[in-house]
């Protein structure tokens, strides 16, 4: 049985969960509650439209990688910008990738990699590479949502001007009165940039769920199976609700609180992404010490040290010397430990701000001596868990192919306007700027925000005192500004069929908390896995748990879930050999199952891309 048990003071630091009552739920929503739209109809137009396949451009790497897997065909297909009024608007597109089954199909399976906003063209395929029966036994659909990746693109347009009249902070941790300007001012700019267009109201989860379902209507599956994470999670849910008698096999995994607001979601973050990095990432960190030069043998000695580096970039923000600030290095390490393989990359993320701090460049940016220098700081066992091609590209000393910096540098709203700030600031004469499609504009779509800034501010400082890493992380947010209307829905999956939720106890991203709330709000429809001990955010396929990874592929390759919900154990983090207990919710009664014929914690490249590029692009 799964329950809660009071979680310990962490390393010297309190991590208290953030209420579970509707204090945030009753600023962010009306009293009245969401009501549920009509499900409308697909116009027999979109069902004739002629599709122009062709081979995709990741099918080579796909074959090379598993060389008996089929073809995978891409193509873009037409769909309403509005499904409840499909001539009202024009028509927009939806990149998809679809592959026949090399055996007797059950049906077709489609994922999406969390976000919102991820891409997610390539991800059934990379899926598919680990779990090759996935291959031979479904028909295999990837799609980018629509406004994102290679679909029809959400424009977030504003200008120069606006960008050289935004207030700057030297770092947003700093509860000021000039902090709350800049967060009022940004958010204003962001909202009125990424509505600018009529578009911007139709990228929604709701909107994106009708698309799903005309996908499956359009490739004549008689169900939709799903394979989604993170994100992906609250589209699972949402599409389970409009549509409960096509759900097939779901797997959803590291678990929105899809039963609730995306607010309520937002407000899990810090407290979830402080408790990953105290409770693992610190103490990993620590017992490495004769493997990694500076940074301390302690949890106290390695807190110390972070929270020196990030003052020293603070003071040289401060100076007008530098452009590498302490807030990006929490964004950073936030982004990074979504993986535990990505431990050392983030220890890497740690030494090269440190020389960078004591060795400034002229320039004002990390450059290749301060990257080298980094890794020279670890030991080959570590190495070996990256590359030091990859780490200089991800500062952006050397030259790369724009796919692959995407998947490396991490990216957030605040960064993309520091970016579109600079450029700005170079220009002559006022002109328009596309920021480029912002993940939040579905997260305003979704839930019904208070429109009082005051609120976000107060809650931010608040967040901040209470959790140091990485409180102030959602400060004012541009749906606080938002001019439409959101879609929202009252999930209580009435008709759907049972499914499959997964989900690690120390996950970053969405907290377990909010996992369990939503699975006792449901709990007549989903079985619930819990992992002991694990934060990685992304568990079926590769996971770090032959327990859940062995559940998965019961459920998904012959449709049998556990009799009851089960907690699972999970294996070592990088370069150990044994499993360190964190206090925490689940009771620690894992149950130990067969291992699977994949190999927990190793992904291919194609998937690695995929998650590496979905984890950067996480505060967006």
């Amino acid at each position: 049985m799964i329950r809660f048990r009071k979680i310990a003071l962490a390393l010297a630091v309190a991590l208290v969960v953030p209420p579970l009552a509707t204090t945030t739920a009753t600023a962010a929503k009306p009293s009245t509650g969401p009501v549920d739209p009509p499900v409308p109809s697909i116009p027999q137009k979109y069902l004739d439209q002629q599709i122009n396949w062709s081979v995709c451009p990741f099918d080579a790497q796909v074959k090379q990688l598993y060389p008996q897997a089929p073809t995978t065909n891409c193509a873009k297909v037409t769909v309403p910008m509005d499904w409840a009024h499909p001539d009202a608007h024009p028509d927009v597109q939806v990149a998809i990738a679809y592959s026949r089954a090399t055996g007797t199909s059950k049906g077709l399976m489609t994922t999406n990699p969390g976000g919102p906003g991820g891409a997610g063209l390539t991800l059934s395929v990379s899926l598919a590479i680990d779990k090759t029966r996935l291959f031979s036994d479904f028909d295999l659909l990837g799609f980018d949502p629509r406004g994102f990746g290679q679909s029809t693109p959400l424009q977030c347009l504003t200008t120069t001007d606006k960008l050289n009249a935004l207030p700057t902070t030297p770092d947003y941790k700093e509860r000021t009165r000039l902090t709350h300007q800049v967060e009022v001012a940004e958010a204003k700019l962001t909202a009125e940039a990424c509505s600018a267009t009529e578009f911007g109201q139709f990228v929604s989860s709701q909107q994106t769920v009708y698309d799903m379902e005309f996908l499956r209507v359009l490739l004549k599956s008689r169900q939709l199976n799903l394979i989604g994470y993170s994100y992906g999670t609250w589209l699972g849910g949402w599409y389970a609700d409009t549509y409960p008698s096509k759900v097939g096999r779901f797997v959803i995994d590291s678990n929105m609180d899809w039963t609730h607001t995306q607010w309520d979601n937002m407000n899990f973050d810090p407290f979830s992404g402080q408790r990953r990095r105290n409770t693992q990432l610190f103490p990993w960190i620590a017992r490495h010490a004769d493997q990694i030069q500076g940074l301390g043998s302690t949890y106290k000695q390695v807190s110390a040290k972070y929270d020196k580096v990030r003052a020293d970039l603070v003071t040289l923000v401060k100076a007008g010397t530098s452009t590498v600030r302490g807030d990006s290095l929490d964004n950073t390490i936030y982004s990074t430990i979504y993986g535990n393989v990505r431990f050392v990359r983030a220890t890497l993320d740690i030494l090269v701000h440190d020389e960078y701090a004591k060795d400034p460049s002229a320039s004002g940016a990390v450059e290749l001596r301060h990257v080298d220098r980094a890794w020279a700081r670890i030991s080959p066992e570590l190495q070996a868990y990256d590359t030091l091609a990859a780490i200089r590209t991800r500062y952006g000393v050397t030259a790369a192919a724009p796919a692959t910096v995407a998947a490396l540098r991490v990216d957030s709203t605040r960064s993309i306007l520091a970016d579109a700030r600079a450029t700005a600031a170079r220009s002559t004469g006022d002109a328009t700027v596309d920021l480029g499609p912002i993940g939040t504009t579905v997260r305003c779509n979704d839930t019904a925000f208070s429109h009082d800034p005051q609120y976000y501010l107060r809650e931010a400082d608040k967040m901040a005192r209470k959790y140091t890493f990485f409180g102030y992380m959602n400060g004012v947010p541009m749906c606080a500004f938002w001019k439409y209307a959101p879609q929202d829905r009252k999930l209580d999956l009435k008709g759907s069929p049972r499914f499959l939720m997964i989900q690690g106890e120390l996950d970053p991203a969405t907290a377990y908390e909010g996992a369990l709330r939503t699975h006792n709000d449901t709990a007549r429809v989903t079985r619930f896995v819990a992992i002991d001990d694990e934060g990685q955010h992304g568990q079926y396929v590769g996971s770090a748990s032959a327990c859940a990874e062995e559940i998965g592929d019961r459920y998904v390759f012959t449709g049998e879930l556990p009799g009851k919900d089960q907690v699972c154990g999970t294996s070592p983090l990088p370069a150990e050999l044994s499993v360190y207990p964190v206090d925490g919710p689940v009771d620690g009664n894992a149950v130990h199952l067969p291992r699977s014929n994949s190999a927990p914690g190793k992904v291919n490249p194609l998937l690695q891309r995929a998650l590496d590029t979905v984890a950067a692009g996480s505060l967006r």
